[in-house]
């Protein structure tokens, strides 16, 4: 089971990248490694961002 089926459902279809640290756990410290993760579910079509927003997110599926 992969990260992405854990957490999907504790977002919301609009998500910022607080947001998404804050359920992982993660700090303001992770937050290099919580964008490299975002980027990787940008690349597999999961989400996309909003409106070329560096924090906000939608989900896809």
């Amino acid at each position: 089971m992969g990260l992405w089926s854990q957490i999907k459902d504790y977002l919301g279809k609009t998500f910022s990248i607080d947001q998404f640290m804050e359920i992982l756990g993660m700090d303001d410290s992770d937050k290099r490694e919580a964008r490299n993760v975002l980027h990787q579910l940008y690349l597999s079509g999961k989400i996309r961002r909003i409106n070329n927003s560096r924090n906000m997110y939608i989900k896809l599926e």
